[in-house]
């Protein structure tokens, strides 16, 4: 009895020297530690907490200077324990958002209103099985135009070990999370509390772009520039290269494409993805044809697949965005020419041909009369003998 009054005396008198998020005589998940070692004191007790990735909070008995790591926040009373979570709060930027809810619904330990771990029923979401299309339906609840991405262990800040929820899984279309599957029980600890990033603005997509595939093109400074949405949902960068940027453009009447990009280059997205791994062959009609995975857990906001297309004759009328009608125009010219100068040619040869015959005409002539020059003298002084001799 007189060793645990000195440890209470002892712990009692260092109060004052802890931070407030240290807990004094408590114990956190009592005989389910990830590890245990010795160490000087709660602090570096917390210092070891935080290079253990499983750890959410630790506790720590003066009577044995051992330090316990652990993965929850059920507290129990003990005497002569320290415990606290694996980081403290910081002054005026954790928490620095007031939660935002509607319902029954929360986001809360957010340094911005449209982010935060989320909250239903005031208890925290656990994240197993948690993704984008979940966060989503989180985000269109509280008002925002669309998400980010899909947080989890806790990245806004150590949450209860009582969950709510767990294993949510949403198909992204429902009105409330609670409409979506999810089961009561759980198995999670402090550290794997679901989170959301929320998008602020939206990214502008015409009503007809979420006609099912549908491809149109969203951020770009032309209209024939910009990420890839396919009904409505961009698509996931994976894979994405030269033939399926052709399939694109040629898609929406361009002659092809010039140049793909990847890690949404042209701006963040604001919905979950249905398309990933792209692999067209580059002679399909739509993106629909080509092979691709459904698969999309890696995909997030800046994960976007784009595209700059080369514009048809005629489809857009300013400026250097005719480069594809330049080329085209520049070889019918040029045809043209080859064309013109091949009946000038022939023309030209045509009238030599007859030149010369006019030519050669009064030789061919004269050919047809029999016998040398000196042949025909001699005919005549014959002729004139002949008639002298008669005479």
């Amino acid at each position: 009895m007189l060793i645990w009054f000195l440890i209470s005396f002892f712990v009692s008198s260092v109060r004052l020297e802890l931070p407030s998020c240290f807990t004094i005589n408590v114990a956190y998940d009592l005989g389910h530690s990830i590890a245990s070692k010795s160490t000087t004191g709660p602090f570096d007790c917390q210092e070891w907490c935080q290079m253990v990735r499983r750890c959410s909070h630790f506790a720590f008995n003066y009577g044995t200077g051992t330090c316990f790591l652990r993965q929850g926040d059920r507290q129990e009373a003990k005497t002569g324990y320290v415990s606290g979570p694996k980081y403290c709060p910081s002054v005026g930027v954790e928490n620095k958002a007031k939660p935002i809810c509607k319902g029954n619904l929360c986001i809360e330990g957010g340094a911005e209103p449209h982010e935060g771990n989320v909250i239903v029923d005031g208890k925290p979401v656990c994240d197993d099985n948690w993704g984008l299309e979940d966060a989503a339906v989180v985000c269109r609840q509280l008002g925002f135009p669309g998400v980010v991405s899909a947080t989890v262990e806790s990245a806004f800040g150590t949450v209860s070990a009582e969950y709510s929820m767990d294993k949510v899984r949403c198909y992204g279309n429902e009105t409330t999370l609670s409409d979506c599957y999810h089961k009561k029980l759980d198995a999670c600890y402090g550290n794997e509390g679901a989170g959301v990033v929320c998008a602020t603005k939206s990214v502008g997509l015409l009503p007809n772009c979420f006609k099912e595939d549908e491809i149109c093109l969203a951020g770009g400074n032309s209209p024939g520039s910009g990420n890839v949405y396919i009904g409505g949902y961009p698509v996931c960068h994976n894979g994405w290269d030269f033939p399926d940027a052709n399939v694109v453009c040629r898609s929406l009447g361009y002659i092809g494409a010039t140049d793909f990009t990847i890690k949404s280059f042209f701006g963040l997205s604001d919905n979950y993805f249905k398309l990933s791994n792209v692999d067209c062959r580059g002679d399909e009609h739509n993106l629909s044809e080509c092979p691709k995975y459904h698969s999309v857990g890696d995909c997030d906001a800046n994960t976007v697949a784009g595209v700059y297309c080369t514009p048809f004759v005629g489809s857009l009328g300013l400026g250097n965005q005719n480069e594809g009608a330049v080329i085209g125009l520049s070889i019918a010219v040029a045809l043209l020419l080859f064309i013109l100068c091949s009946i000038v040619f022939y023309i030209q040869r045509g009238r030599g041909e007859l030149k010369i015959k006019s030519l050669r005409l009064p030789t061919n002539m004269m050919n047809n009369r029999t016998g040398t020059v000196e042949n025909l003298v001699g005919q005549d002084f014959n002729q004139i003998y002949s008639s002298a001799s008669n005479a």
